[in-house]
């Protein structure tokens, strides 16, 4: 089937700012890009949609959302702190709260005009293939395309972290120990029934790994997770050096830095995605740009948990891909790809006062769009309006006030555009947001669902927000003096 989309002006990270151009599309993929005046080919449907800017898809290349119904849930929380507060957000979901998180996480995307993610998704106590289904079929439903990687590891926080559990009072030590990590064999095992049997991939629905932090797996784990995703061709994704306190706990394990540990274990290669990259040493850059690996770039996360300013533009003159994330909603407090972008551009700026050194609002729409699709191993069908790429498109209104006047639409898209403008949103040449409104999923029903559930969770964590809250000033202060170790390198601001 033809459609014509006609009088939409439209912008990519390339040569399109603002162009007015006609976009025909067959059967779900660009065909061709058409001068306003070309003549309309016989039998197809006609959308116009003047007055609206049109934008690639945006690609989330880090999320997770499992936690979707967890916002809210922490202030002042790092990122060790919001590890130990786990308990809280997912682990004891049912199937059905597993995907309806994913369901209401699709839809916070798409309503801000982001049509595929990588999603780690935390399936505890270990990955269930017909749960890791259901949250597929979540995505689906709300028409979006995603990598789904189970978040897995063989050590929980509490033991990852050496001395850690040591320091604490002894009745606290005693409820850790209680907590036990599911064996590495067991989630191999399942991991590898679900790879072996996916049935969500016509859909568009892909499915990863993700060995979760790299001191939380066994090196033996790792390397078998690298294995399995060159068996069946999956692609792996893994945090890496988020935080000060993962970079001091690396040395300290391994003797060298946690990308390194990777490398000598084999795992990092083209189809390798490291998350955040916020304390890389510039040797590190180098062997993640060397071994054609990716980074996802999360800057609201890293703002919101205070672990400081990843330098993304020696990643990207390394020659490293760089994609762009929200992370989840419980460390960057919504899944927006447009507060994302413009804090990536904005973070760039405060690392030194020469803007060569900053990054553009191209660098940024390209980090998010074409970036993100490379990072998931998608960037021949995503990413881009062009022929032969997939008809995902972001219909933004120009009568919104962020583009009154309209100067320069790329431009005002990074740095003015907070997901308010979103109009329509299309995947594969159909609409699923029409009009501000999801289209496959009635909105209503999911807010009563959703608050429902939320009920139903603060009830059953009662016990384990106890626990989390008695940790929670121990965790912190154990950390904090961990993480005041000096290193060679610094990503905070001022000190």
């Amino acid at each position: 089937m033809l459609s014509m989309i006609c009088n939409g002006r439209l912008v990519d990270s390339r040569t399109l700012n603002g162009d007015y151009l006609n976009i025909l599309i067959e059967d779900g993929i660009i065909v061709e890009l058409l001068p306003p005046d070309s003549p309309i080919p016989k039998n197809s449907k006609i959308i116009d949609i003047k007055g609206n800017i049109v934008l690639p898809g945006l690609i989330n290349a880090h999320t997770h959302g499992d936690v979707s119904l967890a916002k809210g849930l922490g202030d002042r929380w790092t990122l060790e702190l919001l590890l130990n507060a786990s308990p809280l957000t997912s682990e004891t979901f049912r199937q059905e709260e597993k995907s309806l998180a994913a369901q209401l996480a699709a839809v916070e995307m798409v309503l801000n005009g982001c049509t595929t993610c990588y999603d780690l998704f935390s399936d505890f106590p270990l990955p269930d293939l017909q749960n890791l289904i259901a949250v597929g079929e979540a995505y689906k439903k709300v028409g979006m395309r995603a990598v789904l990687a189970p978040l897995i590891a063989d050590r929980t926080f509490w033991q990852a972290v050496p001395n850690m559990i040591d320091d604490l009072p002894r009745d606290l030590r005693r409820q850790i120990n209680d907590i036990k990590a599911t064996p590495g064999d067991a989630i191999i095992k399942s991991v590898t029934h679900a790879l072996k049997d996916w049935p969500l991939a016509k859909d568009s629905i892909y499915l990863g790994l993700a060995p979760t932090i790299p001191y939380h797996c066994e090196p033996t784990f790792f390397q078998t997770c690298r294995k399995l995703a060159d068996e069946f061709n999956a692609r792996i994704h893994s945090h890496l050096a988020e935080s000060k306190l993962q970079a001091v706990v690396g040395q300290n394990l391994f003797g060298c830095s946690l990308t390194e540990h990777l490398d000598k274990l084999g795992v990092i290669s083209s189809d390798f995605t490291a998350a955040h990259c916020v304390w890389l040493e510039q040797s590190d850059i180098s062997r993640l740009s060397d071994r054609g690996a990716h980074v996802a770039h999360n800057p609201t996360s890293n703002l919101r948990l205070g672990t400081g300013i990843a330098k993304t533009k020696d990643m990207l003159n390394a020659g490293i891909n760089v994609g762009i994330g929200t992370d989840a909603s419980t460390c960057s407090d919504g899944l927006n790809m447009f507060e994302a972008m413009r804090m990536a551009a904005y973070v760039s700026r405060i690392h030194q006062p020469d803007p060569e050194s900053w990054l553009s609002a191209e660098d940024v729409l390209r980090m998010a769009t074409e970036g993100s699709a490379k990072a998931l191993g998608l960037e021949d069908q995503i990413g881009r309006i062009s022929p032969g790429f997939q008809a995902d498109l972001v219909f933004i209104d120009t009568r919104s006030i962020q583009y009154l006047p309209l100067n320069n639409a790329r431009r005002q898209v990074i740095f003015q555009e907070n997901g308010s403008g979103v109009k329509d949103v299309m995947v594969a040449g159909e609409f699923v947001v029409r009009n501000r409104a999801p289209v496959g999923v009635d909105y209503d029903s999911l807010r009563e669902q959703v608050t429902a559930s939320a009920i139903r969770m603060g009830e059953i964590s009662a016990r384990q927000k106890t626990l989390v809250n008695k940790l929670e000033p121990l965790i912190n202060k154990f950390c904090v003096g961990l993480s005041n170790t000096e290193l060679p390198i610094n990503r905070y601001v001022g000190s």
